[in-house]
């Protein structure tokens, strides 16, 4: 299904990983997502290691320690322009008059940043929000009277900045230390009315409500569902409750969506229990008949890959993960990472072979970014163009596309890089 060039190219991704231990060696499905800091280390000292004792244990920790000092001055330098994984969710109750889909990435600012920092990094990130259906922000700012309180109380200020105020959709939803914000967009000259919360009347809700209570009516319980989790009256108790309740009677959907709110910390975050939930769709669809199954299956590939590619990026060394590491030699920070991208690349080329847009996207920015896998342009270039293929709107991956055709010597190809970057730019995507 794939064509000839990335096959050709393909097998550049394994020099890229050359250097990492076997892919065999953690046990990854297993992690329980606790990020190494001070608190976590002394937990070493109880894992299972077969061939080598504590001699090496002064190296690891000299290892982790100029990791940790690198990735702060990376984050210092560069931190506003870090991967940010879009989770996805999708509703096509025939209750519903339009499909729910919901693109959410999450942002913790529980890493020590100051109220600067965390402006700073709300507003790119809202700025650099991608041109797809339904994108919001999730963002756990905590609250209290500590740095994090002033974090959840300066929030409301910052989405009034100049730059962003005219891309948010709506007031922003208050949690618990949290907020999420939803993007408005325009594209091809029409406001993308999508973010716009699902509403109903009460006489219809309570009708649905009176219908769930049906043990095999699947339809009313997953528009229930998509009402509480995308309406006037967002509620992600009653979403989660009517969700399992669907989930029990089959529904892909829902399980689709149980791991949605898991990855995202809607209630509470467990990637491991996401993974759980998209792992089960995957399995029943394992050979897709139609459609619409191919798309159930493609977003719960891609979603697999953002728990790995996003855990790649912020949480290389978990404690859960080492139980099955069987030389302490294996205990490299970066070789870590490296196996979490080496797992999110796969997954990601799944989801490309069922035509996914966005995976290709994601497999273009990893083949440009030189991290973790070996830059490669031509490699970029077919994916972003992939991307267009699946998607005539990803208009992001048109900005990609267009820069680099612009940059190339061959005039066809700055014509074209150029036609691109003009698109880009008439609906002030600079």
């Amino acid at each position: 299904m794939t064509d000839t060039l990335e096959n050709s190219e393909n097998d550049k991704i394994s020099t890229g990983f050359s250097d990492i231990l076997s892919f065999d060696t953690l046990n990854l499905d297993a992690q329980s997502f606790k990020t190494v800091s001070t608190k976590y280390i002394s937990e070493i000292d109880k894992m299972d290691i077969t061939s080598e004792e504590k001699p090496s244990i002064g190296g690891f920790f000299k290892d982790l320690k100029k990791w940790l000092s690198k990735d702060k001055q990376r984050k210092k330098e560069n931190g506003f322009n870090d991967f940010l994984g879009y989770y996805e969710c999708l509703n096509t109750s025939e209750l519903l008059n339009k499909k729910i889909t919901l693109s959410t990435a999450r942002i913790d600012l529980h890493e020590g940043e100051s109220v600067v920092e965390g402006k700073n990094i709300v507003i790119t990130k809202i700025q650099n929000v991608p041109y797809i259906e339904n994108a919001s922000l999730f963002i756990i700012t905590g609250k209290g009277r500590n740095r994090k309180g002033k974090l959840y109380k300066n929030f409301p200020e910052w989405i009034k900045d100049d730059s962003i105020k005219n891309l948010i959709d709506g007031e922003p939803i208050k949690g618990d230390g949290t907020y999420e914000v939803f993007i408005k967009r325009v594209y091809n000259g029409e406001n993308n009315k999508g973010n716009n919360f699902y509403s109903i009347d009460d006489k219809d809700l309570n009708e649905w409500k009176e219908n769930a209570k049906n043990n095999n009516n699947m339809k009313y319980k997953m528009a229930l569902a998509g009402y509480y989790m995308k309406g006037p009256k967002e509620n992600h108790n009653e979403a989660k409750f009517w969700y399992k309740q669907a989930e029990k009677l089959g529904s892909l959907e829902a399980k689709l969506c149980l791991g949605y709110m898991h990855s995202i910390g809607k209630l509470d975050f467990d990637p491991k229990k996401a993974k759980v939930f998209f792992k089960g769709v995957i399995n029943k669809l394992e050979k897709p008949k139609n459609d619409e199954e191919k798309e159930l299956s493609r977003i719960a590939m891609r979603n697999m890959a953002l728990i790995y590619h996003n855990s790649h990026l912020k949480r290389p060394l978990e404690v859960g993960n080492l139980t099955e590491v069987k030389n302490l030699s294996d205990f490299k920070v970066n070789n870590l990472a490296k196996i979490k991208l080496k797992t999110a690349f796969r997954w990601y080329e799944k989801s490309f072979d069922l035509y996914d847009s966005q995976s290709a996207y994601n497999l273009g920015l990893l083949y440009e970014s030189d991290d973790g896998i070996k830059k490669d342009e031509k490699q970029a270039e077919y994916y972003f163009r992939k991307a267009i293929d699946y998607d005539k709107n990803n208009i992001i991956a048109k900005k990609k596309l267009g820069n680099i055709l612009y940059n190339k010597e061959d005039e066809n190809a700055k014509v074209e890089g150029l036609a691109l970057l003009t698109e880009v730019a008439s609906i002030g995507l600079e």
